[in-house]
């Protein structure tokens, strides 16, 4: 019986799984689809927008009306917000200027990024292993980016920035996520992100075309929704199961980016993402092990 739960589990894990995979793939397409009539600034204000209008009555249900803040963990709350913003601004930036393929590829460093915040924040040691991979992920990097043989655009620069940006606002939702719950640190997350994203739109204010109002709602409803199928997928199964199947995330954009934009990845593209995966996956496979 134990084996079949076990099983079951795995299944649901890997089922939502694969359904983040596809809401974040469709969110990159909707990204680069808005980039033609919006900065990434105003495209990470209104997606923001959205995902409070989505979260807010879903938690004002579950709260009963309303809850207080949590003020207790205000700094991490800010420092995750602020964090989440970046990510978002330089991942829009990087998804407006370059194949959403290659974006995609060069995010799947975060779990490389997430071992230099856990040794340098948490002061946790590493194993040779886990550097070795670390290194062999940051040289699929290097094969994407080609130094030397192309020239490396702002926009990759900026793919990368998100990677180290979203690693270390995990980190600081792990931290959240030993007293408060999802909603409760996603619904806030968006909240802090607000007046942030509001700020530098105040200085050159336009309202969106209303050919752009779908894409934006379409915007905020898959970005949210592929959150919560992550979230559901970690707490489903062993993370040594449902991870691999992120990866799913560069095929999907592959042909988001084809059909949408007539865009395919070269050659490079694809050695370095496996690289990349390969390192990424050895290890959470490894920090699964130890746990």
């Amino acid at each position: 019986m134990n084996a079949e739960s076990d099983r079951a589990a795995a299944l649901r894990g890997i089922g939502w799984m694969v359904l983040a995979a596809i809401g974040y793939s469709v969110n990159a397409g909707l990204v680069k689809q808005l980039s033609g009539a919006l900065n990434p600034m105003e495209t990470v204000f209104w997606r923001t927008v959205v995902g409070v209008a989505f979260l807010l009555p879903w938690m004002m249900a579950r709260k009963g009306g309303g809850a207080g803040f949590p003020m207790q963990r205000l700094p991490l709350f800010l420092l995750r917000g602020v964090l989440t913003y970046l990510a978002m601004l330089t991942t829009y930036y990087a998804l407006a200027h370059i194949a959403i393929a290659d974006v995609q590829a060069l995010q799947f460093t975060m779990p490389l990024f997430s071992i230099l915040a856990v040794v340098m924040v948490l002061h946790e040691r590493a194993g040779t292993g886990t550097w070795i991979a670390c290194f062999v992920g940051f040289a699929g990097t290097l094969v994407i980016l080609r130094p030397g043989f192309a020239v490396i655009s702002l926009a990759a620069l900026a793919a990368i920035a998100s990677a180290g940006f979203y690693s270390v606002s995990n980190l600081v939702i792990k931290m959240l996520a030993r007293t408060e719950d999802t909603t409760t640190i996603t619904l806030y997350g968006n909240v802090i992100m607000l007046p942030l994203a509001l700020l530098p739109l105040l200085f050159d204010w336009r309202w969106p075309g209303l050919a752009s109002v779908p894409w934006i709602i379409a915007l905020g409803v898959f970005t949210t929704l592929g959150q919560w199928a992550l979230a559901r997928a970690i707490s489903s199964a062993d993370a040594r199961v449902v991870w691999p199947f992120d990866f799913l995330r560069l095929p999907f954009t592959v042909v988001i980016g084809y059909v949408m934009f007539s865009q395919l990845p070269g050659p490079w593209t694809w050695v370095g993402a496996v690289l990349i995966f390969g390192s990424a996956y050895y290890v959470i496979r490894r920090e699964a092990t130890a746990k």
